[in-house]
């Protein structure tokens, strides 16, 4: 494959309805750079203590080496529940987590935890790449989170991208807010995170709302 490009731009916002963002996101600013490429949407868990810190101990473990998304997932496990038990006043913190690397032979590697979504555009289509870790009929509880469980069953995914395709990692305020046709048709045109986030804002969100949207070209 020739060599490509990854231009990314990242948006996370706390929205009208809570009063601190939860949500981390990683890079945490837009950019363009070659392969390899890392990303990640956490979604703290809301109305939970500390939700906010436990997002943000989870994408700074992008900051480090990991040889693959299921010790990078555990790693971010285990340093959440850690400083559970080192501050016990943030007992039931946890988070989300939607991570993807992008190697040079832009294979993406997905590593996935709750309930942040990964989307990739690709000839026109939109396919959802993870599924939502929810308990059956509640669209809000989740079976599982960084934090709340030692042994996390996490789901690896491996996608093969092309040259042209469009990435979206995202919160579940923003996909709850607006309908796939409406995602897909955003990232036909070319929306950047911070334009999908303010257009989700004008719908007057319920939840913190977090994007990052990756072209390779």
């Amino acid at each position: 494959m020739k060599n490509f490009k990854i231009v990314w731009s990242s948006s996370t916002d706390c929205g009208p309805s809570r009063d601190k963002n939860e949500d981390s996101i990683f890079p945490p600013l837009s950019g363009s750079d070659y392969p390899p490429f890392r990303a990640a949407v956490c979604d703290g868990l809301g109305g939970h203590t500390s939700g906010d810190i436990a997002s943000k101990i989870a994408v700074d473990r992008l900051l480090e080496d990991f040889t693959d998304m299921n010790s990078l997932i555990n790693s971010a496990n285990d340093e959440i529940i850690e400083y559970q038990n080192q501050n016990p006043e943030s007992r039931g913190m946890g988070t989300t987590m939607t991570a993807i690397t992008i190697g040079s032979d832009a294979l993406m590697k997905i590593g996935h935890v709750g309930d942040s979504r990964c989307y990739v555009l690709s000839d026109r289509n939109l396919i959802k790449i993870t599924e939502d870790d929810n308990v059956p009929g509640y669209q809000n509880v989740l079976k599982q989170a960084l934090g709340s469980n030692e042994k996390l069953k996490i789901h690896e995914i491996d996608f093969q991208l092309q040259i042209g395709d469009v990435v979206l990692l995202c919160s579940d305020g923003l996909y709850n807010e607006i309908s796939e046709e409406y995602i897909k048709k955003k990232m036909q045109d070319g929306i950047s995170a911070e334009s999908l986030v303010s257009e989700v804002l004008l719908l007057d969100p319920k939840d913190n709302v977090s994007a990052i949207v990756i072209n390779l070209i």
